[in-house]
């Protein structure tokens, strides 16, 4: 006898097709992905901060008003998710500058990348305007957009920052009235005290006068300082740092070396001398010996 044919409902609501799941909610192990998506929201959502927001953060602003390659270079870096270093990023911008002069044109691409990953308020348009009329308020919204998002866009090793002039005044007004004397204190404890105070600031003094060009002696010691104290950065922002901004670096150099236990006064041989002093001494024993 012949099966009776199924219900009209079947016909209805047929089954679903083999292999093809449906889930009514997202299994647990998906956050990540879930996370995402709600991290890109439909709508535009605005920055942080203001384009004219400057002053609520000096640091950043002084940074970019001296040397927008670094500031560039570390959003790059970010936005590029670390496929393209800060170093390689600041290099190409300013050969982009020095070339061109229109830096600009470069920089603008990056902030249409943030505003794509995080779905944030502007255009194509708006960011070339932008970038074109005010280059560094755009980076600096762009910079402090990452900081806001919980980005560390400064993690340096270093004890002191670039701009941290203001931190120890008198290395700052040494350095700016006879960098010479700040670079030969630096080269004698790099060299070892191999070559004195006095020859490197010679020397150093003997290329600025010549060529004006002192910063491609300079920077070469901070590289050795680099190798000596496993400090974070490269050959590239070394050289930049020192065209962009002598005495910056040097202050900075110097008090790394004082932060390091260098009294940069007595040279090396003295400090060395001073060390062997302090380890020849005898303890003090604390108390009354027992048998």
């Amino acid at each position: 006898m012949a099966s009776a044919p199924p219900p009209p409902s079947h016909f209805n609501n047929p089954p679903t097709a083999t292999g093809i799941p449906v889930i009514s909610h997202p299994p647990s192990s998906n956050t990540d992905n879930n996370f995402s998506i709600q991290s890109h929201p439909k709508h535009p959502v605005p920055w942080s901060s203001g384009l004219c927001s400057c002053f609520d953060d000096i640091h950043t602003c002084c940074l970019t008003c001296w040397c927008p390659c670094i500031t560039f270079g570390r959003i790059a870096e970010i936005a590029d998710r670390g496929t393209v270093s800060c170093e390689v990023s600041a290099a190409l911008y300013t050969l982009i500058l020095c070339l061109t002069g229109c830096s600009c044109l470069y920089s603008c691409l990056y902030r249409s990348k943030l505003r794509g990953e995080y779905s944030l308020e502007g255009s194509s348009c708006t960011d070339f305007c932008l970038h074109c009329c005010c280059e560094e308020c755009s980076l600096c919204q762009e910079y402090r957009e990452l900081r806001h998002r919980g980005f560390d866009m400064s993690i340096v090793p270093w004890s002191s920052g670039l701009c941290s002039c203001f931190d120890d005044i008198h290395t700052c007004c040494l350095t700016c009235w006879c960098p010479c004397i700040t670079f030969g204190r630096i080269a004698e404890i790099a060299d070892r005290g191999t070559v004195s105070c006095e020859v490197s600031a010679a020397l150093y003094t003997l290329i600025l006068c010549l060529t004006g060009c002192s910063c491609l002696y300079s920077c070469l010691y901070r590289s050795k300082l680099r190798g000596e104290y496993s400090l974070e950065g490269s050959s590239c922002t070394d050289f930049c740092l020192h065209c962009c901004c002598e005495e910056c670096s040097l202050c900075q150099e110097y008090r790394e070396l004082k932060h390091r236990g260098f009294d940069m006064s007595i040279g090396w041989h003295g400090n060395m001398e001073r060390q062997n002093r302090l380890d020849t001494t005898a303890p003090v024993v604390q108390g009354k010996m027992s048998r």
